[in-house]
């Protein structure tokens, strides 16, 4: 080959060889064109994933807004500058009580009277973007949802000062997605229609601060700057401009003050919030470095005001009741709309303090309609009644102390009382009595009081549930006769002791309705015992009436000294009240309420009551209770009551006295109505005497009757005038031998002997399907074997003989008690409605005779004897008669216990204890929630500032450190 060729040939070979960098360049172009084609691949997926997206959260918002109707932009500006609406609260005939005075305090103020300090701090605080944004800051928004979607523990909120105008004035506080977006769709069309000075200017008069030194609650920042540091809003400093800034995002919890208008002791979370508000200040530039630091060295407390008292005109019971009633019915449904539950408010007990003062913000100021079941005309003649014969109930007492600092203090205490009278079928609060006298105490003992029930529990506790049981019957015998009931547990046993009536033990065997009438302790303890061994849940049956555990604790069902009134805490005069008005609706409970409706601003009814009637006994069990009692007034305790009324009616009733005469009850009902008093001093330590020698329980038995004249006279109808209780089918009438209250037959005795009995017999009530049958030995209830030997050897070859003699008697036992038991004079009747230790005081009679330790009547004086002893569970053990009579005394002993403070005086054997509570107060406790919960509410009254006075600053402390009581009718 050439030269030349092979030149040529080389050339050619190095020429179609690519280069390294075309290689490059290649490759290059190749990764290029597929990450080109990825990146537009998921540009579009991004794209089309983003309006897919898109779509669906516009969907889903537009979902959450459909079918809301837009306000107009007048109506929306109306709404926004609307501070108030007022609440209105109504009687149930539809007369005005009294519109609600609004404690939320506002002053509205222009800008132009707002310090820019002030202005700064809320805009640097809630919306560092207010004027740049067009009611809602879209990032700020996503930030939310997605923490929302998270369940982030730590939200920062996505509101703008435009939204939080918008939810405070216009939609509301609910927590859901549907109230957002609406509150965003608001907030885009109201920055339309007002300019940024205006929305600024009502939110600085809006917004909720917190509280003042009075304990109001404050809106707006001029309230806000009067209210914790006594200036203008135009005058706050730096330091005050922050900490009040701070305050809208939790007011109470930051607020220096409590509800009272007391500085709180601990300050902490409010000056945190402020150094946060003082560093965005900074921040934004709002203040310089110098500033800042020279405001976080400020001691910011010394510029809190101190407390102001506050003083309300034109108050009452009824405002007072109707408004904690509204605010408790709201409160819960606010908890149940929100699904918060008891665990969350006891993780969190702030929680339930911002609901409470939310739910007390709205009852003020949303423009409520409050329907209460008071009936002005029948509650203002029973308030007057009282006011008009109040210094009749007794004379006052001075209770004397010595302070922490050993002066000696005294305070006057008058006699107090309550009442209440309740539609028995309804439920239906008609009317009630909170006290003597509202302008001295505010305290609703109606409602509020929870004191020792005395006899009154008798018919509710023993005889009704054992009746229903088929554990007695009317005409059932029970031995008045000694028993012995389990005391305390001491050194490895249980120690004993034996509770006696007001009287001395008779040792008669005497009939249930007898044991009733005459309201014997020692019958109601054998006739409880017996329904206790045969596990009978008496608990249930109380229930069921509506007292609930504050009233009697479950605890003391197994106290054995319950059935006579031995409880550490009580019911309430309205608990026990519509407790017995079921055996006027023939044995069902309906629950006493005194809020019909509750209707908001906008015309819903937000709130109805729906009255509910539980069964508390068959019909049949209840008529025989309440046929008994019908011989109560009659021929028993209250003899002399129902002639004193100007109208006849079909009346069952029960006197009650506690422990040391500290409380005295009566309660009558009609087919229609039952209407309940209470009388005693806001002390227990303090005794109800025989003033103008006349028994206690007589003057509350009078008071009883005056205002049920007076409730009379101004509607006869609701009574239930002439109107009588209708005996149901399954009641009969029959014979039973007098002795047994069983018929006659063959007995056969724990021997295998057997005799026929048979003697005087009379007629008695019935269950149909518990009628007694032939006499069997062991036939009285709670009878030892040696009284029912005795009894059995006494009778039978006498009785054998006299059997052919029988006849119907229709005696209903009478004997000469019952002859003395039968005056129906006004100032003659027998007064023995206390409890055998109540004696402690010598009252004399009109003859001028006097007994140490007895009570008397104008003709007589009757002593009592008891040992008490309190049981196991902490409530005081005592006895109960009221049975006594007109002429004669009954004489006994006394072994009273009194606390070191107290008035109870006792003659032989006192005791005492340091807290006023009877010996083994083991267990002894009590509470207030109930019926009417409540919720903390502080209302003290100037009468409890000593700390042996037992009306409570709080219903949850209404007994607390008080001598345990005993039923001593």
């Amino acid at each position: 080959m050439k030269h030349s060729e092979d030149n040529e040939s080389k050339h050619t070979e190095e020429t179609n060889e690519p280069s390294r960098f075309e290689t490059f360049i290649y490759y290059f172009d190749i990764f290029y064109r597929v990450v080109k084609a990825l990146v537009i691949m998921l540009v579009v997926v991004l794209l089309v994933g983003g309006s897919l997206g898109a779509g669906a959260a516009i969907g889903y918002f537009a979902s959450l807004v459909h079918g809301n109707e837009i306000p107009e932009h007048e109506e929306m500006v109306q709404q926004i500058n609307d501070f108030n609406q007022t609440s209105t609260m109504f009687y149930a005939g539809g007369e005005v009580v009294s519109d609600l005075r609004a404690d939320l305090m506002r002053t509205p103020v222009p800008l132009s009277d707002i310090s820019n300090n002030l202005v700064d701090a809320i805009i640097a605080t809630e919306d560092e973007y207010f004027f740049d944004h067009d009611g809602i800051v879209p990032k700020a928004v996503a930030r939310a949802l997605v923490q929302d979607l998270g369940e982030s523990g730590n939200a920062t909120g996505g509101s703008t000062l435009t939204q939080q105008l918008i939810k405070q004035q216009i939609i509301g506080g609910e927590v859901s997605h549907e109230r957002k977006a609406n509150e965003i769709l608001l907030a885009m069309r109201i920055e339309n229609h007002l300019d940024k000075e205006d929305i600024l200017e009502a939110y600085l008069n809006v917004s909720p601060f917190g509280r003042n030194n009075k304990g109001q609650n404050i809106a707006g920042v001029e309230e806000a700057a009067q209210g914790i540091f006594g200036v203008s809003a135009s005058e706050v400093t730096v330091p005050q401009a922050a900490f009040i800034a701070g305050l809208p995002q939790r007011p109470n919890i930051f607020s220096p003050y409590t509800n009272t208008g007391q500085i709180k002791e601990d300050h902490e979370l409010g000056l945190r919030r402020q150094r946060e508000v003082l560093f965005r200040m900074h921040r934004e530039g709002m203040i310089t470095a110098e500033e800042y630091q020279e405001a976080l060295d400020y001691d910011i407390t010394q510029d809190f005001l101190n407390r102001e008292e506050l003083n309300y005109e034109d108050m009452s019971y009824v405002y007072d009741l109707g408004v904690e009633e509204a605010e408790r019915i709201l409160y819960r449904q606010a908890l149940e709309r929100d699904g918060i539950t008891r665990e969350d408010l006891e993780e969190n007990p702030e929680l339930a303090e911002e609901y409470r003062e939310q739910v007390r913000y709205n009852v003020r100021n949303r423009g409520y309609e409050i329907h209460t079941t008071i009936d002005r005309d029948i509650h203002r003649a029973m308030e007057q009644t009282a006011r008009e014969y109040q210094n009749e109930l007794g004379a006052s007492q001075t209770l004397t102390w010595v302070d922490d600092d050993g002066n000696e203090q005294s305070l006057e205490l008058p006699v107090q009382m309550a009442g209440s009278l309740i539609d028995n079928e309804t439920g239906r609060v008609l009317g009630f009595i909170g006290g003597r006298d509202y302008e001295v105490s505010q305290f609703n003992r109606a409602f509020r009081n929870r004191r020792s029930s005395g006899s009154v529990i008798k018919p509710l506790l023993t005889y009704g549930p054992a009746i229903d049981q088929n554990i007695i019957t009317p005409a059932s015998i029970i031995p008045d006769t000694e028993v012995e009931v389990r005391d305390t547990w001491q050194n490895g046993a249980w120690t004993y002791h034996t509770p006696t009536n007001v009287g001395p033990t008779t040792n008669d065997w005497i009939t249930a309705r007898q044991s009733l009438v005459e309201s014997k302790n020692i019958a109601a303890i054998k006739v409880n015992s017996e329904m206790t061994q045969q596990e009978v849940d008496l608990e249930a049956y109380i229930r069921r009436m509506g007292i609930p555990e504050a009233g009697i604790a479950s605890n003391e069902f197994n106290n054995a000294t319950l059935p006579i009134g031995g409880m550490s805490g009580g019911p309430t005069p309205i608990e026990l009240t519509s407790a017995f008005s079921a055996i006027g609706n023939n044995g069902m409970h309906a629950e006493a309420h005194v809020i019909e409706r509750i209707v908001n601003s906008e015309g819903d009814v937000v709130y109805e009551h729906e009255s509910q009637q539980t069964e508390v006994w068959t019909p049949e069990s209840n008529y025989l209770l309440l046929d008994m009692l019908r011989d109560v007034h009659t021929e028993g305790t209250a003899t002399g009551t129902m002639e004193q009324l100007n109208f006849e009616s079909d009346w069952f009733s029960k006197t009650g006295t506690s422990n040391n005469r500290a409380d005295i009850w009566y309660l009558g009902g009609t087919p229609q109505v039952t209407f309940g008093t209470w009388i005693g001093y806001d002390n227990q330590n303090l005794t109800l005497r025989d003033d103008f020698n006349i028994h206690p329980s007589r003057r509350n038995r009078n008071m009883w009757a005056r205002i049920m004249n007076a409730v009379h006279e101004v509607n006869p109808d609701i009574i239930g005038v002439g109107e009588n209780h209708s005996r149901p089918d399954g009641i009969t009438e029959d014979s039973v031998i007098q002795a047994t209250g069983m018929k006659a037959g063959q007995v056969e005795t724990p021997g295998g002997n057997s005799f026929r009995y048979s003697s005087s017999t009379h007629t008695e009530l019935f269950k149909s399907d518990n009628v007694p049958g032939p006499t069997v030995y062991d036939f009285a209830i709670g009878a030892t074997d040696d009284e029912l030997s005795d009894f059995w050897g006494e009778r039978r070859s006498s009785d054998d003989d006299d059997s052919s003699d029988s006849s119907d008697s229709n005696s209903d036992d009478s004997d000469d008690s019952d002859e003395e038991n039968s005056s129906e004079e006004t100032n003659e009747e027998p007064e023995a409605d206390e409890e055998d230790s109540s004696s402690e005081e010598s009252s004399s009679d009109d003859s001028g005779s006097s007994s140490n330790n007895s009570s008397s009547d104008d003709s007589g004086s009757s002593n009592g004897n008891g040992n008490e002893s309190s049981s196991d569970n902490g409530a005081s053990n005592g006895n109960d008669n009221e049975s006594s009579s007109d002429n004669g005394a009954s004489n006994g002993n006394d072994n009273a216990s009194s606390s070191d403070n107290g008035a109870s005086n006792g003659n032989d054997n006192a005791s005492s204890s340091d807290n006023g509570a009877s010996d083994g107060s083991d267990n002894a406790s009590s509470s207030d929630n109930g019926a009417f919960e409540e919720e903390s509410v502080d209302d003290s009254d100037p009468e409890t500032q000593s700390p042996e006075v037992t009306e409570p600053e709080d219903a949850e402390e209404d007994d607390e450190n008080e001598e345990e009581d005993i039923d001593g009718d």
